[in-house]
């Protein structure tokens, strides 16, 4: 399967009620819409019902100004055996100027239920998805790392709350 085929991509306006204290997007409001569009992405390469497992890597690289649009452009750049990974760009606009840039990148993993079949790979055809399907096995062994930092973290968190 191609990375074109498994390619999802929302735009919106960044209006008052996405906005935070400085006029410019809530990441809040940023990582929903990137969970969404990655989703689509994780579907269309599973046809399965997917969970979100992590968000491996979210850069905010500019910020997203009221009145800009926000395009979120995701796919698939790798897969498991019940697992994919998600590369989404996210591209800011001044829609006034035309001029765009690069707002942010993030990684995110998704699982698949059992029973449900992945590709055994996904090919990449531009210049970008070649760069960046080429980085996922080096990916996925520190995501696996963190994986198991996290659950040996949890095993050490107290679960009173203070105030009861």
């Amino acid at each position: 399967m191609k990375c074109s085929q498994t390619r999802a991509i929302q735009t919106h306006m960044i209006t008052y009620p996405h906005l935070n204290f400085h006029k410019t997007l809530f990441g809040g409001q940023l990582m929903a819409w990137l969970d969404e569009t990655a989703g689509i992405a994780a579907v269309r390469v599973s046809r399965a019902a997917i969970v979100t497992a992590s968000v491996d890597h979210l850069d905010f690289l500019a910020p997203l100004k009221a009145s800009h649009s926000v395009c979120i452009d995701a796919y698939v750049s790798g897969v498991g055996t019940r697992s994919m990974e998600i590369f989404a760009k996210v591209i800011g606009e001044d829609l006034f100027t035309g001029e765009r840039y690069l707002a942010g990148t993030c990684f995110m993993t998704f699982v698949v239920p059992k029973g449900a079949s992945l590709p055994e790979n996904i090919e990449p055809e531009t210049k970008e998805e070649h760069f960046i399907c080429q980085g996922y096995e080096a990916r996925k062994q520190v995501r696996q790392a963190k994986r198991q930092e996290s659950l040996d973290l949890a095993q050490n968190v107290d679960l009173t709350i203070p105030w009861n």
